[in-house]
């Protein structure tokens, strides 16, 4: 296009000259014809004749301009640097995405959510989160924990009913930490217990993976999915009182082992956060100091060199997370409202061609009706679709329907279904509603398929949609519970 534009330009000049030579000419003439009636009547006609060219000549300038001129491209806003700058732009979309959420309760959801993380983000503590099975000493480490970061005036404790949360202020970092002991997961707690410790884990800064033996089953597949989706966490053996020194160096190999390549030997932590009490002589017992040493300067070592970027992955996590529920809640939305659509559109064109049988349905006969069920269901997910973009897809979609043999197949299909239910009669003018019906639905639902795909029919193009929505449709159970149904909306009409 850009080579032959010079060209284009060129002959556009050589023609704008040819026509204001001929429009000279033509003045002139008119001009000369005129003024031997009437020299002033001649020169009023003249001058309007002219400024009615000249507008004329205009217009086609400026067009000519707008189709000639080089397209600029829109600057596209430049990508986000920082995961607090592309969680920014999530949160930014949710909110947009939030707005067309129809359901009052679910929007004010999604939108406390959002609230919610904007505030915990800037409320600049770490969130530390103690995860693991029930009985493997959460509370305890908890408890040590504060006594060895904060000492005896440096925390503060908080309960709520599913969780404890203890605020830490710790020398030499420039947030405070909020340690956050969770119940204990594969327990007898009831699943909801579960699913919100689950969700604490996954909104957590730096997770403490607590075990105190080798990793089971279940274990190792919740901490992988933790490490799978990129959430920092230390694996921390408890309760080492209980094993000599050699099984202790066995189990921490083992585990290092298994999480090789997905966890840092440094990151695999032995402690003893509660040892029992010792007897010592003439009837004495002393409680030992807890064995926290190595975990209390492992924490502090990964917030102090990677606190920052923990929080700033963290928030983009759950910006994304809440993200696509929202998506998922809208996509829901807008389905729901898709299939309405195509629901009413069925019946409409059902209607049509039982009060004028055609000797053959033909979806071509219902273009009309395609063509505006396209342009809702366009509307339904945000897509401006002209009529001519609409009825070029819905002929473009009937063509296609036609040469896969779907008319005589559904016209097969759906009159042994109706000879069965109502008089023969009557079954002859309603194979043909029913049949429109029935092909209107399949075009509706690929439709929808071509929307949710952003306008796109996907890798096996627009035959691969319409012979699965085809299939989907012709099942015995469908058929018959369509079959009943526009029985019940069409025979009455009929009879």
């Amino acid at each position: 296009m850009r080579q032959l534009r010079p060209a284009l330009i060129a002959l556009g000049v050589l023609g704008a000259i040819a026509l204001l030579l001929w429009l000279v000419s033509t003045l002139a003439t008119l001009y000369a014809g005129v003024s031997t009636l009437s020299p002033w009547l001649a020169q009023l006609i003249t001058v309007l004749l002219a400024m009615l060219l000249i507008g004329a000549v205009g217009v086609l300038a400026y067009y000519g301009w707008l189709f000639l001129r080089p397209r600029q491209a829109r600057p596209l806003p430049p990508p986000p640097e920082t995961p607090t700058e592309a969680a920014a732009a999530t949160l930014a979309g949710v909110e947009q995405q939030t707005a067309q959420i129809q359901d009052e309760i679910a929007r004010q959801a999604l939108q406390a959510r959002s609230q919610q993380l904007s505030a915990s983000f800037r409320q600049s503590a770490y969130r530390i989160v103690l995860f693991g099975s029930g009985s493997v000493g959460k509370t305890s480490l908890a408890n040590a924990l504060m006594g060895e970061i904060a000492g005896e005036t440096g925390a503060t404790k908080g309960t709520t009913t599913a969780e404890q949360t203890y605020r830490l202020a710790v020398e030499g970092l420039n947030r405070d930490i909020w340690l956050i002991d969770s119940p204990g997961i594969l327990t007898v707690e009831p699943p909801d217990q579960e699913a919100r410790t689950r969700q604490l884990a996954t909104e957590a800064d730096l997770l403490l993976y607590v075990i105190d033996n080798d990793l089971h089953r279940a274990e190792y597949e919740a901490i992988y999915a933790l490490l799978q989706l990129g959430k920092r966490s230390l694996l921390v053996l408890n309760k080492t009182d209980l094993y000599t020194p050699t099984e202790l160096e066995q189990i921490l190999t083992r585990l290092r082992e298994r999480l090789n390549g997905v966890l840092a030997p440094a990151d695999v932590v032995a402690i003893a956060a509660r040892p029992p009490a010792l007897f010592v002589k003439d009837n004495d017992w002393i409680t030992p100091e807890p064995n926290i040493t190595d975990l209390v300067d492992r924490i502090i070592a990964v917030l102090r060199t990677e606190g920052e970027d923990l929080i700033a992955d963290n928030l983009l996590l759950q910006s994304q997370r809440l993200s696509q529920d929202t998506r998922a809640l809208l996509a829901a939305q807008r389905q729901q409202q898709a299939d309405a659509v195509v629901d009413r559109y069925q019946w409409i064109g059902a209607g049509v061609l039982a009060a004028t049988p055609l000797p053959v349905v033909d979806m071509l006969a219902t273009a009309a009706i395609n063509t505006q069920m396209v342009v809702e269901l366009g509307r339904v997910y945000g897509v401006a679709v002209s009529i001519e973009d609409a009825r070029a897809l819905a002929t473009s979609l009937a063509k296609t329907m036609a040469s896969l043999g779907m008319v005589k197949g559904a016209l097969k299909l759906l009159t042994l279904g109706l000879q069965a239910n109502i008089a023969t009669a009557v079954a002859g003018k309603l194979i043909q509603g029913v049949s429109a019906a029935y092909l209107t639905r399949i075009a509706g639902k690929s439709f929808i398929t071509y929307f949710q795909q952003n306008q796109d029919w996907g890798d096996g193009g627009i035959q691969t949609v319409v012979e699965k929505q085809y299939q989907l449709n012709r099942r015995e159970a469908f058929v018959k519970a369509f079959v009943q149904s526009a029985v019940d909306r069409l025979a009455e009409k009929l009879v």
